[in-house]
């Protein structure tokens, strides 16, 4: 096992107490990547592991991507990252992104679709890969603190509450340097960073649908 840094325990520590008013949504689940599911006690839901591939539903999706976002918030310094598949998705958090593009350093959004109106202090970049519209990424950057939620969609489904999602969310300062500096590249028109996240995440999410139905198909 590699040795954890200061950096990253600290970071961790700071993220659980922001997500803990999140974990406290009903019906919200998470879901081991792996075919022995084992049920949760008492129905109470627990934060499963960092650096860990799970499978998250919407609830639980939107829960670590609020707790990174408001940890960002807290530090005040720092980039922001967000992928949100869609620019519909991002319209109901604009307020909430215009806050924190006041307090960081830099706010970056990736969407399909034409920005909003009034949000010129947030840095929209259009979505052009097929692949990379599957892709779910909440990351946060700066010199002390990080955290990144990557996850890319295990399901075929539109709406978004039925949209099924497998990841994983880690706070090692490497990690997250090495998936912002892609993302960078990226913005520059460098395509062919799609394929290298394809090729080294694709591997551990689990894929077909079939997969995926087998375990939310309660036993």
């Amino acid at each position: 096992m590699i040795c954890r840094t200061s950096e990253e325990k600290k970071s961790e520590r700071l993220f659980r107490s922001r997500i803990k008013p999140y974990l406290k949504v009903k019906k919200s689940r998470t879901l081991p990547a792996s075919p022995k599911y084992r049920s949760v006690r008492n129905g109470k839901e627990n934060l499963p592991a960092s650096d860990v591939t799970h499978l998250f539903n919407h609830e639980a999706m939107l829960a670590v991507s609020h707790a990174i976002e408001d940890l960002a918030g807290d530090i005040g310094e720092g980039e922001l990252v967000s992928t949100f598949q869609h620019v519909n998705h991002f319209v109901p958090q604009r307020e909430r992104y215009l806050n924190l593009a006041k307090r960081l350093d830099a706010v970056r959004v990736w969407a399909e679709g034409e920005p909003p109106a009034g949000a010129a202090s947030i840095d929209f970049i259009p979505i052009f890969h097929p692949e990379l519209a599957r892709y779910w990424v909440v990351l946060f950057d700066s010199e002390d603190i990080h955290a990144v939620l990557f996850c890319k969609q295990a399901n075929g489904c539109c709406e978004f509450p039925k949209k099924v999602f497998s990841g994983f969310y880690s706070f090692n300062p490497f990690l997250v340097r090495c998936i912002r500096r892609r993302f960078s590249l990226l913005a520059c028109g460098m395509d062919g960073v799609v394929s290298h996240f394809e090729r080294h995440f694709s591997p551990t999410m689990p894929d077909p649908l079939e997969d995926i139905e087998a375990l939310l198909t309660p036993a």
